[in-house]
């Protein structure tokens, strides 16, 4: 059965209770490394004497570390049976490096508030620049810190440490989950919710905290789940749900039936299905606190290069490796149309051995999901060394390539679990477009007015990808139809084409099938001859004026007994006589389309797959980051 959950990133978990509290984050920790992270931290409420002066009679002690948990675990020493209120976090790395400094959690200046976050501040810029000319130290480049010394600065002013929470993060935009531990009350935790998951588990004189339900599976399997605009008080004898404004919320707990393997999936039955419904979330964190007011593209990380130095730039070189390579091309024809120059794209195992034409005139776009890919790091160097100027689309922060490029895009898509990607595709295709139109725009090839109508149909996409995973039922009822075919073809024009090669490369990876994709012209140049009954032909055809030119090619095929799906826009009805199956996406801007026609592709890819008993998430052969040539 195909269901939809949130997105989830670092790993968040808490406990307030008389068992150690360190213990317990930690081992709750453990439940979640499978969602990737590069550092990890704990911090526990300690009871101290009343002869210690502090209000609470205690203090917080925080330890932390850049690395897997084993290295925190190796810090820990005497702390493993502290007793008190404590928190836990893995963190992936967005705001800054993945140093120890930057691990989570952070603490207040005075050092009795610490504080633990999943998500993305958007306006974080504004608010340490606020709260640095209020006295303000900070120790880490994050976001979040912000969070911290913003519930610090309330506390000062009222004294009440929930209170101090609310008014924080009424200052704050963007998406967040954060847990949030205090000397001054050291038997309770506070948490707040929106967008990013946040769990509540109910236990018997204990409860827990946590970003996702195998976190508290040994502990208990009552669980609250926590809704958007949520604020929760955690005490070891209950829980208290209001809104962010201070309104009484009542939410009844369910009782978790999931073994612990499939509660790590969020109930999916493998990590790839989880990750295709993830894609709403991950395209609205990769363009969160890009976009502005005045509905424009925020690049900061682009700040470095002045107008005049990106109109120099006579040329654009993409490298690339497998699906990466995909997303380059639709850039490509988008780039193409909106600059006014030549693009090209590699595959990065060939392009330092072609003898490339690149130089100090060059842009070389570096797209890569784990910024380690040896073939396309190898690229890299070579541009570096032909003066190429390099900036990088990667989704991990502090990678190879991430670190010897002169600037970074990084995606928001989270850790990606399955090797076959799916949701870092689509990041990078959207951080790819935004590129394309900031450097238009500051080259004044594309108005404001221009801008803002691409930047509407921009943040459009979540939603429309939502829809598409709506009506996955109908997908899953063609997979049952089709899993026995053997031989697949994909069809596309412009940058239909491009989704074509991703779609094919998909079925490829998982099912094993023999799938290929053709531009649909080139079709009667050869592989035409191939096509007989019983063979499936997946035609796009979301290109309005490319659109009667892929009809011809629907028929041709049609003419020799291939079976034909078609997936075109809702209201488009011309192929339906022509084609066996039809899928219908949203209507999108058609530069747009590859982020949403390729989504029913990947779950057809996937279901092929499961009634073919293949494995899905670790496919034969193939590995999730390719280190070696």
């Amino acid at each position: 059965m195909l269901r939809s959950k949130p997105d989830q990133m670092c790993g968040i978990t808490g406990y307030v209770g008389d068992r150690p509290g360190v213990r317990t984050v930690i081992d709750m920790l453990r439940r979640l490394e499978y969602r990737g992270y590069d550092s990890a931290g704990v911090a526990v409420a300690t009871r101290g004497d009343e002869a210690s002066g502090l209000a609470g009679g205690g203090d917080i002690e925080i330890v932390k570390a850049a690395g897997k948990l084993a290295v925190l675990e190796g810090e820990l020493h005497d702390y493993w049976d502290k007793y008190g209120a404590a928190i836990g976090h893995t963190r992936w790395a967005t705001h800054g490096g993945p140093t120890t400094p930057n691990a989570h959690p952070h603490y207040s200046n005075d050092g009795r508030i610490a504080l633990i976050h999943n998500g993305i501040i958007e306006n974080f810029q504004e608010l340490r620049g606020e709260l640095q000319a209020g006295g303000f130290r900070f120790t880490s480049e994050t976001d979040t810190e912000v969070m911290v010394h913003l519930v610090e600065r309330a506390y000062r002013q009222n004294g009440d440490m929930e209170q101090a929470i609310r008014d924080a993060l009424t200052h704050v935009t963007g998406a967040y989950s954060i847990v949030v531990v205090s000397a001054h009350e050291p038997d309770t935790l506070y948490a707040a919710k929106t967008a990013s998951p946040l769990i509540v588990g109910l236990g018997d004189g204990e409860n827990f905290l946590a970003s996702d339900i195998p976190a508290v599976l040994p502990y208990t399997r009552r669980v609250v789940v926590l809704e958007d605009g949520d604020f929760v008080t955690v005490t070891k004898t209950g829980m208290c749900l209001t809104t962010l404004a201070g309104q009484p919320v009542t939410r009844e707990p369910f009782t978790v039936t999931w073994d612990e393997q499939t509660a790590e999936k969020g109930g999916f039955p493998h990590f790839m299905l989880k990750e295709i419904y993830e894609q709403p979330r991950a395209i609205a964190d990769t363009l969160r606190g890009r976009i502005s007011p005045e509905e424009t593209v925020i690049l900061p990380e682009l700040e470095a290069f002045s107008q005049k130095q990106l109109g120099a730039f006579t040329r654009v070189q993409i490298v690339a490796c497998g699906t990466a390579y995909h997303a380059g091309m639709v850039a490509k024809r988008f780039w193409e149309h909106l600059l006014r120059r030549p693009v090209d794209v590699s595959v990065a195992s060939e392009f330092r051995y072609g003898d490339p034409l690149v130089g100090p005139d060059t842009l070389c776009l570096v797209v890569s999901q784990s910024g380690e890919t040896a073939d396309t790091l190898a690229a890299l160097r070579e541009a570096r060394r032909l003066g190429a100027t390099i900036v990088s689309v990667v989704n991990v922060v502090g990678s190879s390539i991430a670190r010897e490029s002169d600037a970074v895009v990084y995606t928001q898509a989270g850790p990606e679990i399955c090797v076959a990607s799916t949701k870092a595709y689509v990041t990078q295709v959207v951080a790819l477009y935004m590129i394309g139109l900031h450097l238009a725009f500051v080259e004044e090839r594309l108005s404001q007015d221009a801008l803002k109508v691409y930047v509407r149909d921009l943040t459009a996409l979540p939603d429309a990808v939502e829809s598409v995973l709506g009506g996955a039922l109908l997908v899953e009822d063609l997979a049952s139809r089709l899993a026995e075919r053997t031989t697949f073809f994909y069809l596309g024009r412009g940058y239909d084409y491009a989704v074509s090669l991703e779609a094919a490369l998909k079925l490829k990876e998982i099912s094993y099938l023999h799938a290929e994709a053709y531009a649909a012209g080139e079709m009667k140049h050869g592989p035409l001859a191939l096509v007989e009954p019983g063979v499936v032909v997946i035609c796009f055809a979301t290109e309005p004026r490319l659109f009667d030119k892929m009809l011809s090619n629907i028929k041709e095929v049609s003419a020799r007994g291939g079976t034909v799906v078609a997936i075109v826009p809702e209201g488009e009805t011309r192929a339906d006589a022509a084609a066996d199956e039809i899928l219908r996406i949203p209507a999108v801007r058609t530069e747009f389309s590859p982020v949403v026609s390729v989504v029913p592709l990947q779950l057809l890819a996937y279901l092929i797959a499961r009634a073919r008993g293949c494995e899905i998430d670790q496919p034969r052969n193939l590995a999730k980051s390719v280190t070696v040539e």
